[in-house]
């Protein structure tokens, strides 16, 4: 009796495992196979293509292998700013073979990226939250947290009440001196170089000192003060980001970011020291009852008022979200700048001569918004330079977008390089440098009102505009003041995509003091 109960025991067992095994199977096919294979019809009938889908993998192992052959390519001419083959060269071949409109595929999800001007201006004007924000990658959430930037819907709304108003222009002039703070005490340390050499110059790598610079006036940004126990954790964020940065190149199994690899081991114990610090960090200022005017205590303050907006584990992932996005956004445009400057140096010349004339107290706070050569020259670098490539929405449903019936689910990718490249909306010279493309202002510099997408624009656009624009703006007539520069012959031409737009072998410069008779104290 006992063994005939034990056979039946073990046949229902197997009948189970039968019948999960073939339910993982039909969704599996279902995921992987026809999916992919309805929404490739779907858009073939739209006249839209592109390249084949690959099972499970999509497009992800073409794209890595034209990444990994652009970066081991012939550096480009330092005159030359079209760098689309290198940054983004599966969009740039793409959109050759398929149109200004294409299909392919992150893993089994599948994207569409465009150049049309008016569909991308119908999924950045949306209001009702039909097209969503996404890492693209679920590695990035490690990164920039569950903050505004992926925020969606209602939860965006409680996210951008508490943020928005820190970056409010009467609150930014606090950005300027902080600023301003962190560039005294680096030319300072560009005077002790150049005093200890015989040729009275001095090489440096600008990438690096851009990199110290934003984290520092990030750090005031967020913390309100520079102590030790803060910066263990910016600095750890900052390695965050490049272990995240690897995950492009991780194979496209599904479930792989959860193996405890290395990379993935020493990223789950920063991501953990990370969110241990910043509670500390939060549970004193509660303890204290002292919030300051700070983002985090910005935070506290709503998070403690009648109707709790967000949440610890919230203000957690927006503290991620604001260094991750200030970080990266202010090192990447101060390290363009310096290099358009070294390379244009008439345009270095004429800045100077305005800020010694606009600008003539050490005291420059009230002074930028007289710079208008510098802004435009600003302009035109996050143009040519922008510090995101690309960027995507998701469609939260099925949707007709600019007459293409587009599916929910479906990432929709605009190359802002290739975008801010078009001669269609700059003109002849879209490839050439020419700040004075921005005399009238952003909205009339090209044939789009809204061709500018380096912050995007619309509902969801980048509330850190002004924030990164007067940080730059504030480091740079401070440089400009005390030191003149050029490329180094060591410097290697070669804009790489890593998050940002970085000089890939970084921006090494020869800076000069300013003959004694143009020095001005600092």
């Amino acid at each position: 009796m006992f063994s005939m109960d034990t056979n039946a025991g073990y046949a229902a067992l197997h009948s189970l495992a039968a019948i999960l095994a073939v339910s993982l199977i039909w969704r599996a096919l279902w995921h992987l196979v026809w999916i992919p294979y309805t929404v490739a019809r779907l858009f073939e009938r739209q006249g839209i293509r592109g390249p084949p889908y690959r099972l499970g993998v999509g497009s992800l192992l073409e794209m890595r292998r034209m990444l990994v052959a652009r970066r081991a390519g012939t550096p480009l001419d330092p005159g030359c700013h079209d760098y689309t083959t290198l940054a983004i060269p599966f969009f740039h071949k793409w959109t050759s073979d398929y149109g200004k409109t294409f299909l392919y595929w992150l893993g089994h999800v599948p994207a569409i990226c465009s150049t049309d001007m008016e569909l991308l201006k119908q999924v950045l004007n949306d209001k009702t939250d039909l097209f969503q924000k996404d890492y693209m990658n679920p590695s990035f959430e490690v990164i920039f947290g569950k903050g505004l930037l992926a925020a969606n819907g209602e939860d965006w709304k409680r996210h951008h009440k508490v943020i928005h108003p820190i970056f409010k222009q009467e609150n930014l002039k606090s950005v300027a001196a902080m600023a301003a703070e962190g560039t005294r005490k680096m030319i300072e340390q560009w005077c002790a170089q150049i005093d200890k050499s015989d040729c009275h110059q001095a090489e440096i790598d600008m990438r690096c000192y851009s990199e110290e610079l934003s984290l520092g006036t990030i750090e005031q940004v967020i913390i309100g003060k520079r102590y030790k126990e803060a910066r263990e954790v910016f600095v750890a964020g900052k390695e965050l980001q490049k272990l995240a940065l690897y995950a492009f190149s991780d194979p496209p199994i599904p479930g792989y970011r959860y193996l405890p690899t290395r990379r993935h081991l020493r990223s789950w114990k920063l991501d953990k020291l990370i969110t241990t610090k910043a509670t500390r960090f939060i549970e004193a200022r509660i303890a204290s009852g002292v919030y300051g005017d700070d983002l985090l205590g910005m935070m506290l303050k709503a998070h403690k008022s009648e109707v709790e907006v967000l949440s610890i584990e919230e203000i957690i992932g927006e503290c991620k979200t604001i260094f991750a996005t200030g970080y990266e956004s202010g090192s990447t445009l101060l390290t363009w700048v310096m290099f358009l400057l070294s390379s244009y140096p008439q345009w270095q010349e004429k800045i100077r001569e305005e800020v010694l004339r606009e600008c003539p107290d050490v005291d420059i706070t009230d002074d930028l918004g007289k710079l208008k050569l510098l802004n435009m020259f600003l302009l035109e670098t996050l143009r040519l330079y922008s510090p995101v490539p690309f960027f995507a929405r998701k469609a939260a449903s099925d949707t007709i977008l600019a007459n293409i019936k587009v599916p929910k689910g479906t990432m929709i990718t605009f190359p802002v390089v290739m975008l801010h490249r078009s001669k269609d909306i700059w003109g002849l010279d879209a490839d050439e440098f020419n700040p004075m493309r921005f005399e009238k202002g952003v909205s009339r510099a090209a044939k789009h009102g809204h061709a500018f997408f380096t912050f995007s624009y619309g509902p969801r656009g980048c509330i850190g505009r002004n924030y990164t624009m007067i940080q730059v703006q504030t480091m740079m007539s401070m440089i400009l003041r005390r030191f003149s520069f050029s490329l180094s012959s060591q410097y290697v031409h070669m804009p790489t995509n890593f998050i940002t737009l970085v000089p890939r072998y970084g921006l090494p410069l020869i800076v000069r003091n300013q003959e004694d008779g143009q020095k001005v104290n600092i």
